[in-house]
Order: structure tokens, then sequence, then C-alpha cells
């Protein structure tokens, strides 16, 4: 079996990933358009053309239809579908909640789903609607985990394994960390399609969230039925990484029209405000003016465009990391969505853990909603933490009175607001006191002991600290972008006698000790140990288990993930001690 996962970039809760299964790759948040190969608007082939890698279809479906079963037997899965991408297929659960029952068992659908080469499979689980009595979901999820058992058993190939628990949250939580205990690769959130349709966002922040709680940090989590382009970036920012639906081709059926912000009917259009090769080639009118069957294709067509176009803008903001001002906006399309916003920064615990620690980009007050934020709280808190040592403060037009020797860093010096904020340029004696007040702000209590004999060198051009040095020696720079510190190898050294372990520290094997040496990245694979209170982009302490200092580095993962994914880079390291 050939399934991998790891992360690439971060923001809020949301990731940009890489999944590679039986060779093939896919970069997350991705969406899987949803293939009825009965009803095909739009062809396997031409979705994999437009840059969908992955899609899903029912393996029910295919196994109830003679015809279909036949030659899904003889030709495969991806033969049948003429799709040389990813398939993942899905088990008959959602006929299974619509419609109360299905004519096969878990066990049978799982051989299916192995004879017919799907990529990624799904057991039987069992859906329960939301608001459905506490005993039915008890029930369900028993039975629910009982297949899964059943699947871990028997499954040869990488398998979904669906969170369950109707909208009782400690059920979710439940189920998700004892399916965190199975040998499974991706989980899928299920039954929600209901809330969504019901535009009951609130309650599906809370169910994803109190499943994310349970799951696994190493394993892609997929929202079954969300395929509407203006629920992704919440739903990225709550830690969503995959997608599927049905909708870009449902909603050109009944004439409607995705954009971001919504979805308009064809006939309440004069205008396309979109640029895709639909709408770039016919107005609204021809549209309306075409047959059924012709409309259907290009709206599903120009649907698929929008969604796609939303994923791209989504991963773009986790670069730049502007997604929670991306997440603000698309709020805004609705009250429901509003709502879901405000409910989702209620969990700021889960989000802080999250939260990296510094931005490509400014911070923008662009709401009042967006200083509820953990890179805002936990900058109040950490500045607010330092004043003891530091007491001298200055007024802030968003923050309010921090220290004044955090002017010059994120996000306080980063930021737009209501106001212009001068930032005055330091004396060499003040630079001084810039770096250690920084260094307690960015490595916690007792930092700043590891910089009272330093040196700082201003920089010519902007008068801004730069090079930091105490006796001939390199210590640490202060970043032009963010106001933090990139450790030089000695200052890695100082700061390792200073923080008591496992403060800052990442712990690797005996295997990955000699390439740490030598300045190359750590693979979380050789991660055994790390401190909890590590955030993503920390700057970290790499150390063997014997606390020797071995390298510096910036981590991707926090502390938790660390000790827990087995793929991909977790330190990319600066500088090795050899």
């Amino acid at each position: 079996m050939n399934f991998k996962f790891e992360i690439k970039a971060r923001d809020a809760a949301g990731r940009i990933g890489k999944i590679e299964v039986n060779g093939k790759k896919l970069e997350t948040p991705a969406i899987m358009p949803v293939v009825n190969p009965k009803q095909l608007i739009v062809t396997p082939k031409e979705l994999k053309e437009m840059g969908f890698d992955i899609i899903i279809t029912n393996s029910y479906i295919i196994y109830k239809d003679e015809e279909l079963r036949e030659k899904a037997l003889e030709k495969g899965i991806h033969g049948l579908l003429d799709y040389d991408g990813i398939v993942e297929v899905d088990s008959g659960s959602f006929q299974l909640m619509r419609y109360g029952g299905v004519e096969v068992t878990n066990r049978e659908i799982i051989e299916f789903q192995h004879k017919i080469g799907v990529d990624i499979g799904t057991f039987l689980d069992v859906p329960t609607i939301p608001d459905a009595p506490r005993e039915k979901a008890e029930e369900d999820l028993k039975i629910t985990l009982e297949r899964a058992k059943e699947a871990e058993s028997i499954k040869s190939i990488p398998m979904n394994a669906t969170v369950q628990g109707s909208t009782y949250l400690d059920l979710r939580t439940y189920a998700a960390r004892k399916l965190s205990e199975m040998d499974f690769e991706i989980h899928p959130i299920g039954a929600v399609v209901p809330l969504m349709e019901g535009y009951r966002y609130r309650d599906l922040v809370d169910v994803v969230i109190a499943s994310k709680i349970g799951l696994r940090p190493d394993r892609p989590v997929h929202l079954f039925g969300a395929g509407h382009p203006m629920v992704f970036a919440l739903a990225v920012a709550m830690g969503v990484d995959l997608f599927d639906s049905a909708s870009y081709a449902l909603y050109a059926k009944d004439d409607r029209y995705m954009t971001p912000e919504g979805t308009k009917r064809l006939e309440e259009l004069e205008y396309f405000p979109c640029s895709c090769p639909v709408c770039s080639r016919y107005t609204p009118q021809e549209l309306r003016e075409m047959s059924k069957e012709e409309r259907t294709r290009l709206l599903a067509l120009h649907n698929l465009w929008v969604i796609r176009e939303e994923l791209n803008r989504v991963k773009q903001a986790i670069k730049e990391g502007t997604l929670w001002q991306l997440v603000d906006d698309r709020s805004r399309s609705h009250p429901k969505m509003f709502a879901a916003y405000k409910r989702l920064l209620e969990y700021k615990d889960y989000l802080e853990e999250n939260e990296p620690i510094t931005k490509a980009s400014a911070f923008f007050k662009v709401s009042e909603e967006i200083m509820r934020t953990p890179v805002v709280l936990r900058a109040k808190q950490r500045a607010e933490r330092i004043k003891g040592k530091f007491p001298e403060t200055i007024s802030h037009p968003i923050f309010g009175e921090i220290p004044k020797y955090l002017s010059l860093t994120f996000p306080f010096a980063q930021s737009e607001g209501e106001e212009d904020f001068t930032i005055e340029k330091p004396s060499k004696e003040e630079a001084k006191l810039y770096v250690q007040a920084v260094a307690e702000y960015q490595f916690g209590e007792g930092a700043s002991e590891a910089f009272k004999d330093i040196f700082v060198e201003l920089s010519r051009k902007t008068g801004m600290p730069r090079q930091i040095k105490a006796r001939g020696k390199h210590i640490a720079t202060f970043r032009a972008e963010d106001g933090l510190l990139t450790l030089g190898i000695e200052g890695a050294r100082r700061l390792h006698k200073v923080l008591p372990y496992p403060r800052m520290r990442v712990v690797v094997n005996e295997d990955a000790e000699p390439f740490a040496r030598r300045g190359k990245n750590v693979f979380a694979k050789f991660v055994i140990d790390a401190d909890e209170s590590i955030r993503p982009y920390d700057e970290v302490l790499v150390v063997n288990k014997n606390d020797e200092l071995l390298a510096t580095g910036q981590s991707l993962l926090n502390g938790k993930e660390l000790k827990i994914f087995q793929q991909g880079l977790a330190v990319k390291v600066r500088r090795g001690v050899g």
C-alpha cells in the first residue's frame, strides 16, 4: 500500500499538503468532483484536463448496476471512467442516510472496491442525521466502529474512516479518537450535508472542530458533501484538506450559477462576473436561449472553474499568511456564514496551537472579528508577559499599550489600522534592549539572558537592527521582514544553556544526528520528542536524546505534530553545529 501525506505550508489551522497514493500526487486542499457513471455531464477525462487530479464516484451505484459492475470488474475503475488520476469511492453510506437501507454488506463493498482497483476506498459506515435521538446516534456509531474494525482487518488499499456522531460533539470526538487508533489513511467527516443544506454553518463548525480535536493531525480530513466555493476558506481555516460535491452539476441542472460569494439564478443575470472560458465566450442571454442539455453542460463547466479558482485563492492566501482575511471577507456573503466565522473564533486553544508564529504579509485590521484571531490574542498575551522586564510602553493604534521594544516586531510593526503608527529608529544602546525583548517574546521567559552581552549592528540603509554579535561571533539576525530572531549556531548554544529542557527542543534519533550536525533538514520520521509549546514556523533547537545541541532551524509543525507525523519535512535546518 502506497499512501503519504505531508505538510508544505500553513495558515490558521489550514494547510497546503501533498498526498501521494499509488504513485499519483495531489496537492491539498483539493476537491474531488462527484462523478455519476450513469449521468456524465462533464466527463472524467475533461475534469483531469481542467486540473482536477482526484474524483469520487459511488462504488455502491456501480455494484448495483449489472452492466457497470461487469465493466468495472473487467476494465477496473480507471478504465470504466477513462480517468488516470486518483479515484476515490463512497460505499453507499449516503444512500443509507437518504433511503434507510442498502443491499450490500460492509465486507462485500470493501472487497468489491479492491477488485475494481480504486485508489482510496470507504467502508460502509452508518451516518446519523443531525439532531437524531442520542440513543440512535450511539447505536449507529457503535456499528460504524465495528465495521471500521472489520475494514481494518481486510483492507489492502488506502481507505477512508468516516467520523460519525450526529450533532453530539462528544460522540464526534470519541469517534475521531477511536478511528485514529486504527490503521486508516483519511478521515472524512460524515452526515453534514443536512447541516449545509439548512445553512447551519455554525453547527458545522462545532462538528468539524469536535472531530479535528480527536483526530490524528497527520491524516488528511475530508468534509463529505461540501463543494460550494463560499465555504472553502472557512472550512480550510478549520483544518479541512479535502472536499467533494456534485453541486457543480446539480446547480447547473437547476440553472444556478456559482460565485465565490453564493449562487445566482441564470435568469437574474445580465452580465457574467467571471472570465472563465464559458463566461468569456457567452452572455447570459445566449445561455438562456440554448437547449437545456447544452446550457446545463456549460453551467457545470463554469461552476467547476469557479470551484477551482476559489481553492487556488485559498491556497495562495495560506502561502501569503492572509487566510483569516479571506475568511473574514467570505463570511460576509451570508449571515449564517458570518455566525459560523464568529463561532470558529471561540475555539481559541485549538486555533492557537496551529497558528503560525509569523506571516509573510502584514496584519490588517479589516474588522473587529479579525482582532479575535490567534495571531492577535497571542501577540497581546506575550506582550503582556514581558512587561515586567521591559516596562516602558508605547501606544499602538491597534494593539493598545505594548512594550516599546516590541515596536519593530510582528505583528505590531507589520500592521495597518485606522491610524498611522510611526516606528522610531533605535539608538545602538536601545537596539540591545530591542533584541532582548524580542528574545523573551519569541522564545519565552528567561531567553533574554542569552543576549546580555551582545553588540547590535544597525543597517546603514534603514537604521534598523540587523546583525547581532558577541565577542566576535555571530549570534543571531534581527529579521527585516518580521522583526523576529534567526539564530546563528552560537546564539542557539546560548539559548540552549538558558532554556531548561524541553523548551524549544526538537529531539531526533541517532540516524538523523550526523545529518543535523551538518546542517541538513530534519524529517518527521526521525523526530522522537518535542516541546509541545512549539508553534508552526517557530525557531527551534534540534538536539539528540542526551540534549546535546545539533542544529537550529525553523519548524514546519507544531509540538504535538512533531511527535506524530511520520512523513515530510519537520524542521528546515538553517545551521548545524558541525
